[in-house]
């Protein structure tokens, strides 16, 4: 998996690296930085025009014009500041380049010859404002990346995008539309976020020589689901792989049960149980002869949960008050992992702390309106703060939180954050989600821990629709082709 950071774990990083190595080596990395981003810048057209602000990420702009320079490409510089103002290091590199590139300062908003060197240019490079700084950005700014955004030209961001927080994953009013992210030493977690990851285009993430760090937040990939799907000997039997028993579906949603169901018994749980009305159970049995029925009572599920490995909880349950309480006694009593999706988080609403009275691990897959309902926030509240949200009450609460959407962030009790890379609109219809709660459950059947089984679930989930997206269009997938496409997908995996 590849290691995400924060703003501040890579400003102490860098911080802390030129404090070991001396003082020098803040040039250093200025200097690898900006030479990184005059090679990606290469594959543009000329001639460039770089805007750089004030600190090290204009300074990184100006070391990547002097290399422009020296690779005979065609470049201009402006800068939003005086030259004087510019950080100890931006300051030693312009003194490299004044008998070289043309640079001038961009003076107000109506400075016309910025405004006709962008017309004349081709490609340019944003190093307005690197990750230390954040807030509604300046009136001159916001006339910048307004023309810049206009013109049509190729545009590459250099670290982040202005305008990006790198750590939410949120926007200003007004944010540069890159083509292309250059990122330094480690990838910002916020540019893997909405709606910060759709100004961001290309990400790539460039080593300037920073040691390795500790963090809590990871990207997804396919070595961790190569490493962690489930092994399956050949000398085993049905009982190996465990028993998902669902409690699922009603009158009115009888498909989520169907889904969900499947789901399970085809990632590969042992034996599938489906707890629903008789009326529901009968119609899924003739497409999925292999579930079997169990009563829809709480003694019923309990007796057949201390026989199961796996409970999942909620898919198309509706919100009535007999059902809301079977939950709560099923969070209290069951003792083998709870996967507690849609109306099984909806009746929470209002008594999340029950969750933290359970005597089993419980994995939450709410999508941000669940999530608002289950916290008691707005659905604004949880947009703009996903990771915190996500972080902190997976840490309150003692469980893992799938917090599902483009980029889906899986947060454990332990403080980690996992970012799944996939964002696809194909997944924007109803059922998906009932199949991976399904995914989820059958892989804890099979002896995944919770969290990892989350992890699993929600790439496996997203690397599907991708497939299945190439070959139907994002426009026609349907949730049962996650499961019909899921060998295919895992075959790619366990033949490596």
């Amino acid at each position: 998996m590849q290691r995400l950071v924060t703003s501040e774990q890579i400003r102490i990083l860098e911080s802390e690296w030129i404090k070991k190595m001396g003082s020098q080596e803040s040039l250093n990395l200025m200097e690898k930085a900006g030479s990184a981003l005059a090679e990606a810048a290469k594959n543009g057209k000329e001639p460039y025009l770089i805007v750089c602000g004030k600190g090290n990420n204009g300074g990184d702009g100006i070391v990547a014009a002097r290399y422009l320079y020296l690779a005979n490409k065609k470049v201009k510089l402006f800068l939003t500041s005086d030259e004087d103002l510019l950080s100890k290091d931006a300051k030693v590199n312009l003194e490299l380049i004044k008998d070289k590139v043309q640079y001038l300062e961009i003076k107000n908003e109506s400075d016309n010859i910025f405004l006709k060197t962008l017309v004349e240019s081709n490609t340019v490079i944003d190093c307005l404002l690197g990750t230390g700084v954040s807030g509604k950005l300046s009136p001159l700014f916001e006339w910048i990346i307004k023309l810049i955004n206009s013109s049509g030209k190729h545009i590459i961001a250099c670290d982040i995008p202005t305008g990006v927080d790198p750590d939410s994953g949120n926007i200003n009013d007004i944010v540069i539309e890159a083509k292309q992210t250059i990122t330094f030493g480690y990838q910002k977690v916020g540019l893997l976020i909405y709606p910060a990851k759709q100004y961001c285009g290309e990400i790539k993430v460039i080593d300037i020589g920073l040691p390795e760090i500790e963090t809590n937040l990871f990207l997804l990939d396919d070595n961790f689901l190569k490493t962690n799907l489930p092994k399956r000997s050949n000398q085993s039997n049905k009982g190996s792989f465990g028993k998902t028993l669902l409690v699922s579906g009603s009158k009115q949603y009888p498909g989520a049960a169907f889904l969900a169901s499947r789901a399970a018994s085809s990632i590969g749980s042992g034996l599938t149980c489906l707890a629903s009305k008789q009326e529901v159970f009968n119609k899924i049995s003739v497409e999925i002869p292999e579930v079997i029925n169990v009563d829809f009572n709480l003694e019923a599920i309990l007796a057949e949960s201390k026989k199961s490995t796996a409970l999942v909880i909620g898919p198309g349950l509706t919100t009535d008050l007999e059902i809301k309480s079977l939950v709560e006694n099923l969070i209290l009593n069951v003792l083998i992992p709870i996967v507690l999706d849609a109306d099984g988080i909806n009746v929470l609403a209002g008594n999340k702390e029950i969750i933290q009275k359970t005597k089993t691990e419980i994995v939450l897959t709410p999508h941000p309106k669940e999530f608002s309902r289950l916290l008691g926030l707005t659905l604004d509240e949880v947009l703009k703060n996903k990771i915190e949200l996500v972080k902190s009450n997976a840490k309150t609460l003692g469980c893992t939180i799938v917090l599902k959407g483009p980029a889906t962030i899986i947060g454990t009790k332990e403080g980690n954050i996992y970012i799944s890379p996939f964002s696809n609109s194909a997944l924007a219809k109803g059922g998906t989600g009932d199949v991976l709660a399904g995914f989820i459950g059958g892989l804890i059947a099979q002896g995944l821990k919770p969290d990892l089984a989350a992890c699993v679930g929600v790439y496996l989930h997203g690397k599907t629709a991708e497939i299945i997206a190439k070959n139907k269009t994002a426009f026609s997938l349907l949730p049962q082709d996650l499961i019909d496409y899921l060998p295919q997908v895992i075959k790619t995996y366990i033949s490596c």
